[in-house]
């Protein structure tokens, strides 16, 4: 038999489940969730116990999007699930201004956020953790914090779960964009209207965006260091090339400081079966030169299964009529969940968004 719904959101990642979130809010009676796992499942890259929400960014677009963010759109989340789910710290963003930190210096000139640019000298004292060796310049971001992940996938879960229905372990095998059916392992599914968060699975339901959306897999590790690993701020680096860029947060729900190389090298993994072992080597390398005291062991290891377009750029789109995609979300699309979600259930439901930002750039989405 066929199930009958009014939207039908394919994917339960973070970006899926705040946009069931936001059509429940919007009053949409028969929403449907379909996710081909459990939900917070760890094959994809919602699951873990923290990520980093920050205004520094290397685009403005990226900037307002984020003031955005920290307004409205978290806070409403915060609000529904009656819980603290962005813990604010301190940000530390570095770099040489010759490189492409550079971008993130003129991305913030003139955006009206509390970030401020520092030397070297000054960030070693407001951040004595690290050494910043070489030629380099800090932002110092007062909007950062800690995004408490797997609290805010709880969250969300408990608030569809609550208005929508929730199809776990149900493999979608094609769409079809002009009926809007679903064929499933469990029987057929129909939607007046789709939207498609699938992650590393949206380019094989939608085969036009195959070739714009890589999966990469990705390694997160856990330190021990010296000191109080609680006691860093949330920080990234940006050198001269695109994979020239690392990033951390203090200990937060799990054993030790979280750091990870941020690598989009242009490789493709396959979502089923993801190749390679946990890479650990240049993160150790990395951190031996910039922190005051090098790291003391390897604790832990994550996976975390990337999406990328090609310049990290989300795609946030109608693609048929009665199909929207959110998909590409590049690594660092989980800040931006609470937002996105209401971006995606407002093209759906009429298609433009009330986001002024987005709607201005919208191009930039397609």
């Amino acid at each position: 038999m066929r199930q009958e719904f009014d939207v039908v959101v394919v994917g339960a990642g973070v970006n899926g489940l705040a946009t069931a979130w936001w059509l429940i809010k919007r009053g949409v009676k028969k929403v449907a969730v379909v996710e081909r796992f459990a939900v917070g499942h760890d094959r994809g890259s919602s699951h873990g116990a923290s990520r980093i929400t920050r205004s520094a960014y290397a685009d403005p677009l990226y900037v307002a999007l984020m003031k955005v963010a920290h307004a409205s759109a978290w806070p409403a989340l915060e609000a529904d699930a009656g819980a603290q789910l962005i813990h604010k710290r301190d940000g530390c963003f570095f770099g040489n201004p010759a490189g492409m930190f550079g971008d993130y210096l003129a991305a913030i000139e003139g955006a009206d956020v509390d970030v401020e640019r520092l030397d070297a000298a000054e960030g070693r004292r407001r951040f004595p953790m690290f050494r910043f060796p070489g030629a380099v310049e800090v932002l110092h971001d007062r909007t950062a914090g800690l995004v408490a992940a797997h609290d805010t996938m709880h969250a969300l879960h408990g608030l569809v779960r609550a208005g929508a229905t929730v199809l776990e372990g149900v493999t979608v095998r094609a769409i079809d964009p002009v009926t809007r059916v679903l064929d499933t392992d469990r029987g057929s599914i129909r939607g007046e209207t789709l939207i498609i968060t699938a992650g590393a699975w949206a380019g094989a339901l939608l085969p036009h965006l195959n070739e714009r959306l890589a999966p990469i897999l990705q390694t997160v590790t856990y330190l021990d260091i010296p000191g109080d690993p609680r006691a860093f701020p949330v920080w990234a680096w940006r050198g001269d090339t695109v994979d020239d860029f690392y990033y951390g947060l203090p200990e937060f729900q799990r054993a030790g400081l979280k750091a990870a190389h941020h690598l989009v090298d242009g490789r493709r993994d396959d979502p089923d079966a993801p190749r390679g072992e946990p890479e650990t080597v240049r993160v150790l390398e990395f951190m031996s030169t910039h922190l005051s005291s090098a790291p003391r062991a390897v604790i832990a290891t994550e996976r975390c299964l990337y999406t990328c377009t090609d310049d990290e750029d989300f795609i946030l789109d109608t693609v048929a009529p009665g199909v929207v995609v959110g998909a590409g979300f590049s690594g660092h699309g989980f800040k931006f969940a609470p937002l996105t979600g209401q971006i995606l259930a407002e093209l759906a439901l009429e298609g433009k968004s009330s986001v002024a930002a987005f709607e201005q750039s919208r191009a930039r989405f397609r």
